[in-house]
């Protein structure tokens, strides 16, 4: 009797982001090229629905994704911004249709990822909590999911922190 390849079940991370979604999809392209994995860039859009007094609006919301061919079986990385609210977006991030054998390759990613963004990811403002909404289940979530994926959530991001890649080279100029 020949053997059968019982497909490993495939999974989704998604958590919200403490950065704009532009500085994501940079230091996620960059953080791909230092590791040198070859990957395709793609757009895309998400729906989602806003709530103004009790009606939900509809929305949609510009995807950056991209596409890793590369170390990875064709695994996802897409990050978008939402509006829940009348203000205040909050960025999201999404690993989609990794194995549970990839995610030391994916955390390598992320660690590169966190060390590019201007603070880390985990790690909201006061001011950006109050203009999106403090009572918002997003802020506690990101820490969760972070730490689900081997992160010391514990670590605020330190006055002094500058990102690597062109994030950094950015708030320099300024």
């Amino acid at each position: 009797m020949s053997k059968i390849r019982i497909e490993a079940q495939r999974k989704t991370w998604e958590t919200p982001m403490a950065n704009n979604v532009t500085d994501v999809a940079v230091a996620l392209r960059e953080s791909l090229e230092e590791l040198g994995w070859k990957f395709q860039r793609e757009k895309g859009e998400k729906i989602y629905s806003r709530f103004a007094v009790i009606l939900p609006l509809a929305r949609v919301a510009y995807v950056f994704r991209f596409r890793v061919t590369d170390h990875l079986d064709d695994v996802k990385f897409d990050t978008w911004e939402f509006r829940f609210g009348h203000k205040g977006d909050i960025t999201f991030l999404a690993v989609d249709d990794y194995r549970f054998e990839d995610l030391d390759i994916v955390h390598q990613l992320l660690s590169e990822l966190v060390e590019r963004l201007p603070r880390r990811p985990w790690d909201f403002p006061l001011g950006q909590r109050m203009e999106a909404g403090l009572a918002l289940p997003e802020w506690g979530n990101a820490r969760r999911l972070w730490q689900q994926m081997r992160f010391d959530v514990g670590e605020t991001t330190p006055k002094d922190w500058g990102p690597k890649g062109s994030l950094g080279k950015r708030d320099d100029e300024q």
